[in-house]
This record gives structure tokens, C-alpha cells and sequence, in this order.
């Protein structure tokens, strides 16, 4: 075609016809130009000027990101299309109208002219201007009938806001939606792939069934971060091979501004991960109390497990946040967990006495003489200070004396007292819960001489604590009754002074 079209130019049929000509053959060499350039793209996979291309083309920031943000822009124009052409149509309906106003005052000052003249060639120009500016205004009248009869039919087409929600619903899962779905799969599958793997090397390896040491901290704490990391990408090249340029676009925008917010909590991280590698403020293996309760800190992860055995359910998920706030130390030899066990008899500084029936972290509930049921917090619970009677105790009687026997009170009668009670609770069957009787001279009362009973007994007495007090005072009275000793009772004595 260019060797043609030169041939033309120089032979007699290019006689004036030079231009023509020669415009065709710039034509033609810059189809040429391109097409060769097609060529080597599609041959070597890159054209010759590519270098040149990047040294013209430096980094414009402005354009990367609008390039990055366009289909997120295109999808939200898509969107929002509709009210937008309502929106314009109005404008161009007001305009309009202020349009043929212009165009009517301007006629009205034409024709007032006209008649203020008698010249004609003005007159037969202000006419012509007077109908040029008729035909703009029924060109105008024209233009914006048709933008209020596109307006109507628009309006027309308004659907409720429920409709018009169940539409956008039924657009956004049939393509959006399906992707979307997609990738978080995606996400979700690799992330508990990755987890269940790192539990099977948890099971097996053999440096997990020690004590962890520090390594392996190290290791645990890495693998987490690689775990988030990995299958966070995967989320991110499912969208990418689905071609879902505005997920995409806005996945990367999310994972940017959670990097970036990630700044500001650096020094929390920090902290955490001085937790999870054991050199923090609470330690794996030691003791900590939350709640009023001690645990045992049994592991240290983003959900820490803390455990006490001498609770039913005794085990507390704590995230690492949380375990932030606290403090461990490390655990004494006879470590106090709880002051009772289930089945335990115990006496509260309230004066209930009864026998536990279940304790958890957070209940606490008794069984008192007669079955009734009494339930605490157990934080309430540790507050009434409970007495453990399932251990063994000792039970301490008062019994009063008459001051006539003040000859014999503090040597014989606290032997015949001691014989007597421990003699009665062996016939009445308490002998195997008995563990030491021992009766003294207490002091000497206001209106009685006062003898203690000390009386302890094992464990097993620990249902018996009332019926043994009542025993003990019974047995008291029957000695006295025995050896015709007097019980006094409260007196009031009144000294007159002498004249």
C-alpha cells in the first residue's frame, strides 16, 4: 500500500493530488509503525520501547491510586446511578426554567424597542433578534419537556426501600456475594488447616510434652503470626484469580488500615507476646487469683487456660488480653486452693452450717440439716471465712458453777466433769469420733465460776458439730444433778452504802 501510493505521487495521476496523497502515506506509515510494534509484543513479549516508556513514565501517585480505586468508584457510580439521573434531570429542569425567563425579558425589551423607533432597517434588526430569541425559547420549551417527561417515567420506577433492598441483596450474592463467600472459605479452610496442624505437632512433637521451653515458645508464638499472615494472602489471591477487582480492592484497603492501626497497639503486642513466651508478669506453672479465686496458670496462649483441681469444672478460658491485668507468683508447697472439697461439713462466720453439695467457680452451694439447699458466689462464699469441720475440730463448752463449790472448782470437779462427758459420748455411740476430752477452770464469772470442755474430735464428726454441743451441755447437767452441785443463774447484787 506505501510502495503504491508513492508510485501514484510520482507518476502523472499524482498531479495535483500532492496533499491527498501525501496524508495517506503518513497514514499508512503509522499503521505500519504499529503494527510492527504489535509484533515484537507479541513475539518477545515485551516492545523496544518499554525502556524508553519507563524513563518517560515516573511514579505518579496520584494516578496509582485512582487506578487502584477506579473499580471501587465504578461500583459505587453503578450503585448510585439511578439517583444521580434524578438528581441531574431536576437541575436541568431548573435550569431550563431560568433559561426561558432569560429568553422572555429579552424579548419583552426587544419588542418595547421596536416600538420606540421609527427607523426601519433597526426595526427590521430588532425583529430579527425578537424571533431569534422566540426559537430559543421553544427550543428550550422543547428540551425541558423532554427532561420532565424522562424524569416522570423515572420516578415512576421508584421502588420501595425494601424492594430496592432485596434487589441490591440478590445482585450482590449472584456475583459479589459468590466471591466473597469464596475467599473467606478460602481463608477459613487454610487457616484451620494450618491450626489443626500446628495441634498435631503440639500432640507429637517431643518437645511439647515437656515443660515448653523457651524455642518453643518462640516457635508457637511464629507460627500463630505465620498463620494469619499466610491465610490472609490466600484471601487476598482468591480474589485476585476470581478477577474480583473491588473486593480486592477493598480487602487490600482493610488489610492496609489494620497494619497501619496496628501502630498504635505495637506496645500491647509487645506485651503479649512477653506473655506467650513466658517472661511476662504472669508465668505458666504459677499461681494467680482472679476473681478472689487462685488458679493455677496451666497454659499461656491467646485463650490462656487457668485451672483449679479442688473445683467441679475448675478451668477458666481467659483471653490474653484479660490475663494482662493480673499478676502470678509461684506456688508454696502446700498450696491453699479452696478451703473445701464436695462433701465437706463447714461452719460460715454467717452461722450456716451445712454440708457442700457442689462447688464451681462460680456457685457454691450447701446442703443444711433438714435437706434445704443454700447457694453462694463463691467469691461471697470465701468471704464468710467457712470453718472446715471434715478435718477434724475442736468444740469448746461453757458450763457455769455456783461460787460454794469455789473449794473444789479448779482441781476435782474438772476431773469428774472430764470421766463423766467422756464416758457418756462413748455410750452414746460417739467413742470413734472422739479424739481428745479435756475439762479446765475457764475464770471466775460475775455470777458463776466458768469451766471450759474442750472436746475435739476427728473428721467424721463433722455432721455431729450441734448434736455434740447439745450432748455436752446434757452431760454437764446430769453430773451436777449427780453430785448435787449447784448451776447459779444471772444476778443482779445491790450494795447500800452504811450510815
Amino acid at each position: 500500500m506505501i510502495s503504491a501510493t508513492r508510485e501514484v505521487m510520482e507518476g502523472p495521476g499524482g498531479v495535483g493530488r500532492e496533499r491527498e496523497l501525501k496524508a495517506r502515506l503518513n497514514e499508512l506509515q503509522m499503521k505500519l509503525q504499529v503494527m510492527e510494534g504489535s509484533f515484537e509484543q507479541l513475539s518477545a513479549g515485551v516492545g523496544l520501547d518499554a525502556f524508553v516508556r519507563e524513563k518517560e513514565r515516573g511514579m505518579d501517585w496520584n494516578r496509582e491510586m485512582a487506578e487502584f480505586l477506579a473499580p471501587i468508584m465504578s461500583e459505587v457510580k453503578k450503585m448510585t446511578s439511578r439517583p444521580r439521573q434524578i438528581e441531574a434531570l431536576r437541575n436541568e429542569i431548573t435550569r431550563y426554567h431560568t433559561d426561558i425567563q432569560l429568553a422572555l425579558g429579552a424579548q419583552e425589551r426587544l419588542i418595547s424597542l421596536v416600538s420606540q423607533t421609527s427607523n426601519p432597517q433597526l426595526i427590521e434588526k430588532l425583529g430579527k433578534l425578537t424571533r431569534s430569541w422566540g426559537n430559543r425559547e421553544t427550543e428550550v420549551r422543547t428540551r425541558m419537556a423532554v427532561s420532565e417527561k424522562a424524569l416522570e417515567k423515572a420516578m415512576g420506577e421508584k421502588k420501595s426501600i425494601g424492594r430496592s433492598f432485596q434487589e441490591l441483596l440478590e445482585f450482590f450474592f449472584q456475583s459479589r456475594g459468590r466471591n466473597l463467600f469464596l475467599a473467606f472459605l478460602a481463608f477459613a479452610v487454610f487457616f484451620g488447616c494450618l491450626h489443626s496442624l500446628h495441634k498435631l505437632i503440639f500432640r507429637l512433637s517431643p518437645f511439647h510434652k515437656k515443660e515448653r521451653s523457651f524455642g518453643v515458645r518462640v516457635f508457637d508464638l511464629f507460627y500463630r503470626i505465620f498463620t494469619v499472615i499466610i491465610s490472609a494472602f490466600v484471601l487476598l489471591g482468591t480474589l485476585y484469580f476470581l478477577g474480583d477487582w473491588l473486593l480486592l480492592s477493598l480487602a487490600i484497603i482493610f488489610v492496609m488500615g489494620i497494619v497501619w492501626a496496628s501502630k498504635q497497639a505495637f506496645p500491647r503486642f509487645w506485651n503479649q507476646a512477653a506473655l506467650m513466651l513466658n517472661f511476662g508478669a504472669v508465668r505458666e506453672g504459677e499461681v494467680v487469683v482472679y476473681k478472689g479465686i487462685p488458679y493455677e496458670v496451666a497454659t499461656i496462649n491467646m485463650n490462656s487456660k487457668l485451672e483449679n483441681k479442688a473445683l467441679e469444672n475448675g478451668f477458666v478460658r481467659l483471653h490474653i488480653n484479660d490475663l494482662m491485668e493480673l499478676r502470678s507468683r509461684p506456688i508454696t508447697e502446700n498450696e491453699p486452693w479452696f478451703p473445701s472439697r464436695r462433701g465437706d461439713w463447714v461452719r460460715l462466720s454467717d452461722n450456716t452450717y451445712g454440708s457442700v453439695v457442689a462447688q464451681t467457680p462460680e456457685m457454691v452451694s450447701l446442703k443444711l440439716k433438714g435437706g434445704a439447699l443454700k447457694y453462694y458466689n463463691t467469691t461471697d462464699y470465701l468471704a464468710q471465712s467457712p470453718t472446715n469441720l471434715s478435718n477434724g475440730y475442736r468444740l469448746t463448752s461453757i458450763f457455769g458453777l455456783d461460787y460454794q463449790h469455789q473449794r473444789i472448782v479448779t482441781e476435782e470437779i474438772p476431773k469428774i466433769i472430764q470421766e463423766a462427758v467422756t464416758v457418756a459420748l462413748a455410750k452414746a455411740g460417739y467413742g470413734n469420733l472422739m479424739a481428745d476430752i479435756r475439762v479446765e477452770f475457764k475464770e471466775a464469772g460475775a455470777s458463776s465460776l466458768d469451766m471450759a470442755i474442750l472436746a475435739e474430735f476427728n473428721g467424721k464428726a463433722g455432721s455431729k458439730y450441734w448434736v455434740l454441743e447439745r450432748a455436752i451441755q446434757r452431760i454437764c447437767v446430769d453430773v451436777c444433778n449427780l453430785n448435787d452441785w449447784i448451776i447459779p443463774f444471772q444476778q443482779v447484787s445491790v450494795h447500800m452504802a452504811g450510815s
